[in-house]
């Protein structure tokens, strides 16, 4: 009896059903098989037809853009603001519509490739703007606050100085005879100084002019500058008269002084001026980069960023002081010829050294403010020349202690002596345009080591007196003007 298996019987090892075991193995490998290709052949079909232009992605902010009527193969397309003008007929015709899509950075119009418009989003996340018609002409770049602030090749300021100047060096000049009265040994009321009235307010001027020479491999400004500061020439005129029936007595001599002593009025003048010229070398600092900010209609501007620029000054500097002084002696109703007396006094300074100081600027967008100072240790070359004339012809008599007597004499010196300059100035400017400005300050100004004329008076008729070369000014004031570079 023959044994008759199912599909599902393990007949595998019978004979009788081998060759039915053979068929159905066959049949399953060649079915996995068409299986696997099939799939194959979906999956490149599928990849070849996502990188068609009709199923292409639109980002999604510009999703609200599109017209829904359109079919799939529609790409978005944005307006383009690249044109052409037309100045024959003043017509503007708009060159193309920029499609984004895969032909978008090779699109030919007539002969010229176009590059897509650039789409510009503000850097400052709280405003969230979208700009959609920004070329690539229009956006800004950033460059250094130097190209607005110190652009050109030359640069400049001129100012209106307001000087005062400090009194001169205290010296008594004459007194009233009456001091010598017993009850009056210590009234100092008749007493006639050189401190007697200030001096007035006196205006001059400081001009500078410099050229940028190059930068520094720090990106430092390097410039060539000359200063005239000076055109300073304060004046003042003082008198003195006895009291009724009384006269004045000088002790500038321990002898006699024909035409001085015995005079009833005393009237003095001082006339004295300031000049300097310096040439210096300058290294200062520049701004950094701008800051780029868009503003909510979607234009670009830059804006400086405040810093502090400090600045290094070195060169050599000349200054020139020269001083006047006369004093004048006379008695009422009596004529020079019998009675009076002339002294006249001249200084004159020149200053030579090296000058180094610095300025430290701090420079915001619309204004800037600072200070600048300098230092000048210098050999002071000073001269002077005295001259004196004084004649007394009247009689002796117990009101009138004086004898009779003539008196003229000229001497003349010079010394070498070591001399200071210091100068600082604290400002501050509005800045009108990047490159020009209006500017305001107050001033200080000290020259030491030099012979004022107030320090060399020699009235003693026996030898000449050595000049005197420890004399200082200290002047202050304001400053106004305006600087710019070209």
């Amino acid at each position: 009896m023959t044994k008759r298996c199912s599909e599902y019987d393990d007949c595998a090892g019978s004979p009788e059903t081998s060759d039915r075991g053979v068929s159905v193995a066959v049949y399953r490998h060649f079915h996995e098989r068409l299986v696997l290709a099939s799939a194959i052949a979906l999956a490149v079909f599928g990849f070849v037809a996502s990188g068609s232009a009709d199923d292409e992605i639109v980002p999604i902010q510009f999703a609200e853009l599109m017209d829904e009527s359109a079919g799939p193969a529609e790409a978005l397309e944005l307006p383009s603001v690249m044109s052409n003008y037309d100045a024959a007929d003043g017509t503007e015709t708009i060159i193309s519509d920029v499609r984004i899509d895969d032909g978008a950075l090779s699109t030919d119009i007539e002969g010229v490739r176009v590059p897509p418009p650039i789409v510009g989003v503000s850097a400052r996340a709280a405003d969230g703007l979208r700009v959609d018609d920004l070329c690539l002409d229009e956006m800004p770049y950033e460059a250094s606050s130097g190209d607005w602030f110190s652009s050109g090749r030359w640069y400049g300021s001129a100012e209106m100085l307001w000087f005062n100047r400090s009194r001169n060096y205290r010296k008594v000049i004459a007194f009233d005879a009456t001091r010598l009265a017993p009850t009056n040994n210590n009234n100092v009321l008749g007493t006639f100084t050189t401190t007697a009235i200030p001096f007035p307010i006196a205006p001059g001027a400081r001009l500078t002019l410099g050229e940028y020479f190059g930068r520094d491999y720090l990106d430092r400004d390097q410039s060539l500058e000359m200063t005239y500061y000076g055109g300073l020439a304060f004046y003042q005129s003082d008198s003195w008269n006895a009291l009724p029936g009384s006269f004045l007595i000088t002790p500038l001599t321990k002898f006699n002084a024909y035409g001085f002593s015995g005079a009833q009025t005393y009237s003095t003048t001082h006339n004295s001026i300031f000049n300097s010229m310096e040439w210096n070398y300058k290294l200062h600092r520049r701004l950094g980069r701008d800051q780029l900010v868009m503003s909510p209609n979607g234009n670009w501007s830059r804006h400086a960023e405040r810093a502090w620029l400090p600045a290094l000054i070195m060169g050599t500097r000349v200054v020139n002081v020269n001083e006047v002084f006369t004093l004048t002696s006379r008695r009422t109703d009596v004529p020079p010829s019998e009675f009076g007396g002339n002294y006249n006094i001249n200084t004159q300074n020149w200053l030579w050294g090296f000058n180094l100081g610095g300025e430290l600027l701090s420079q915001n967008e619309f204004y800037h403010w600072g200070l600048r100072s300098r230092i000048t240790p210098s050999m002071c070359f000073a001269g002077g020349q005295q001259n004196i004339y004084g004649t007394q012809q009247l009689p002796t008599t117990p009101s009138f202690p004086f004898s009779q007597g003539t008196v003229s004499r000229a001497v003349s010196n010079q010394q070498l002596v070591p001399g200071f300059i210091w100068d600082m100035t604290l400002f501050a400017g509005w800045n009108v345009t990047p490159n020009f400005s209006l500017k305001a300050g107050y001033d200080f100004l000290w020259v030491a080591g030099i012979a004022t004329a107030t320090r060399q008076f020699d009235l003693d008729n026996i030898k000449n007196k050595p000049l005197d070369g420890g004399g200082q000014i200290y002047y202050n004031g304001l400053s106004f003007g305006c600087e710019g570079s070209w």
